[in-house]
């Protein structure tokens, strides 16, 4: 059976078919734990495709050396787009700082947005695959 669920200290991710990845981090985010979290990302998007990340970060911190690992290795191309639920607005600087970081990566488009709680990231991923879907057909 695949793995759909990862857990590393109190942080998890979670695969959801089709297209969504849960992640939830509780506290200060490590180095070692952004490196799994960026590998996994990467291993999710190798097996599935690009996917929406749903990242509930209101109850982390995240540093400066982590920051930097993530915005040099986690890749555009694996995300459809990234919903933050609970971001504050230090939170929201860095999220785009790291989205501005990954554009330079060679995609030309990378979707990021800032929500509330879970029901609005949902609606949100929800409102963007019909738009997307409306671009297509």
């Amino acid at each position: 059976m695949q793995q759909l669920d990862w857990k590393f200290g109190p942080h998890s991710v979670r695969y959801e078919a089709p297209d969504i990845v849960l992640a939830t981090f509780v506290g200060p985010i490590d180095l070692d734990e952004i490196k799994r979290a960026v590998d996994v990302y990467g291993e999710i998007a190798q097996k599935y495709g690009p996917y929406y990340l749903i990242a509930d970060i209101g109850q982390s911190q995240l540093g400066a050396e982590p920051r930097r690992y993530l915005s040099e290795n986690a890749k555009a191309d694996w995300f459809k787009g990234s919903v933050y639920v609970g971001a504050d607005v230090v939170q929201q600087t860095f999220g785009k700082v790291i989205a501005l970081g990954m554009l330079f990566t060679g995609k030309s488009r990378f979707e990021t947005t800032f929500v509330k709680d879970h029901e609005e990231a949902r609606a949100w991923v929800a409102q963007h695959r019909q738009k997307h879907k409306k671009k297509l057909g």
